[in-house]
């Protein structure tokens, strides 16, 4: 069962690390987007958004922190990672519930997923864009 959750950790590190410089570039406005999104997952009410919003986001801020300290050595950067969500599940269950607060993790994942596919198709738009305009101009 360990290595099943170490495994899935990996994995949704892999992605953490692109989605970190989104963040920063984005001007938190991806950021504020996940939050929505997260928010809007799990159901909640306005009181525990309320109280939900700021532990999330000082869970942002560390796990970016985190990354940032520990980027040379992916065994480590993985098992503070998975400190990490525990330390802030047992933090997010007084406020949205056991079950959600295991949640919150697989609607971060989500909307990471989202957002790099969603970047990615703009890209390629971009670039198809631009060859369709350069075969033009070469007819």
């Amino acid at each position: 069962m360990k290595r099943i959750v170490y495994i899935i950790i990996f994995i949704f590190s892999l992605s953490g690390v692109s989605f970190t410089q989104e963040v920063d570039d984005a001007g938190g406005k991806l950021r504020d987007k996940m939050i929505e999104y997260i928010q809007t997952k799990l159901s909640l009410s306005k009181a525990e958004a309320e109280r939900f919003q700021p532990v999330f986001l000082e869970y942002l801020k560390d796990m970016k922190n985190t990354k940032q300290q520990f980027n040379g050595d992916r065994l480590i950067l993985q098992q503070k990672i998975i400190d990490l969500r525990i330390r802030y599940r047992d933090q997010f269950k007084p406020i949205v519930g056991e079950a959600r607060s295991n949640a919150v993790f697989q609607h971060e994942r989500e909307f990471v997923e989202k957002a790099i596919k969603e970047r990615n198709d703009r890209l390629q738009n971009r670039v198809d864009s631009r060859a369709n305009k350069k075969s033009g101009l070469l007819q």
